[in-house]
């Protein structure tokens, strides 16, 4: 493990959203996300008027400033699929759509293309795939909603967390959805459907603030799944499948993500913990109470390097063969 410097263009506070191409890493501070597919670009939003900006990556220049998304309240998290498609929400429960107009290359509107109702509070999270046409959204009423990127509709509701949502992600590769509450990690399938569970960490200094889905080999069943947490750990785990029996055939209480065969089995998958990473055991021999949280994750393109971004600022970089 190393810690990696951005230069002058390193994040002025906890870190929001990394993203590494062939050539280098980028990030950007919370509040604030890079634009697909040069990533040169960001849209920052929190400011006390309730605006949102667009800008240059690097710079504290200000391309633009969009004050129409005051009207929906205080913006608390951003998704950005495309480049011309921004995604809000927040406090007003609502999830909004937009597109970015540009014209020879450069930004000109932004207008509401739809917006999304469905949660009673504030929505916390959102995550995108186009390669599935997904966008699930999380939220502090303990529920998740998946919504058709493509048409913008409702597709399904998630059964209830035992906590309000605090990280989502979804793989690009099967469609797998991950949503965390608390310490509670799930994984469910592109169609909303149960695939595995785990309570990760007890106390709210084991509260899950981010997560990352590997992208294995479409004909690999099995994800790894790292999180990020409040007490500063990177924990990885990996879905294993696991044969259960089905005492008389009885349908379980619970929906299973294959149903019992005709000897009285099934299959289930199971989430077990293959590694746990301390940054502060890393960076100084010694483990610490106070560790920054955790607040970003990704993986470079050929996935030999995890990087993880804290509170502090700080980027980590963490080689697979270590």
């Amino acid at each position: 493990m190393y810690l990696f410097s951005l230069g002058s263009e390193s994040p002025k506070g906890a870190i929001g959203h990394i993203v590494p191409t062939e050539k280098t890493i980028l990030a950007v501070e919370k509040n604030k996300v890079l634009l697909p597919p040069l990533w040169n670009r960001t849209f920052s939003w929190g400011f006390d008027d309730f605006s949102c900006c667009l800008g240059n990556y690097g710079s504290d220049k200000i391309i633009m400033t969009f004050e129409n998304l005051a009207a929906w309240g205080r913006c608390l998290c951003t998704v950005c699929p495309t480049p011309t498609m921004i995604i809000t929400s927040g406090a007003s429960t609502v999830v909004c759509v937009w597109e970015l107009s540009i014209a020879k290359g450069r930004p000109r509107s932004l207008h509401l293309k739809q917006a999304l109702y469905g949660h009673t509070q504030a929505v916390t999270c959102l995550a995108a795939s186009v390669i599935f046409s997904l966008l699930v959204s999380g939220s502090q009423d303990c529920t998740c909603i998946l919504w058709d990127l493509d048409h913008l509709t409702h597709v399904a509701r998630l059964p209830t967390h035992q906590e309000g949502i605090s990280a989502l992600a979804i793989s690009d590769v099967s469609g797998t959805i991950v949503s965390c509450a608390g310490a509670h990690l799930s994984l469910w399938n592109v169609n909303g459907q149960p695939l595995a569970s785990i309570t990760t960490a007890w106390g709210p200094e084991g509260a899950i603030t981010c997560c990352y889905v590997m992208e294995g080999p479409a004909w690999d069943t099995n994800h790894v799944i790292i999180t990020g947490s409040q007490d500063g750990m990177v924990r990885i785990w990996r879905t294993e499948d696991m044969k259960t029996s089905v005492p008389g055939l009885t349908i379980p209480e619970e929906p299973s993500a294959q149903p019992p065969s005709p000897r009285g089995h099934r299959w289930e998958k199971n989430l077990a913990l293959c590694r746990e990473l301390d940054v502060s055991l890393a960076l100084t021999g010694k483990p610490s109470k106070t560790s920054p949280a955790v607040t970003a994750l990704a993986v470079s393109r050929n996935q030999i390097k995890l990087l993880v971004g804290d509170e502090k600022g700080r980027i980590f970089c963490w080689s697979a063969e270590g």
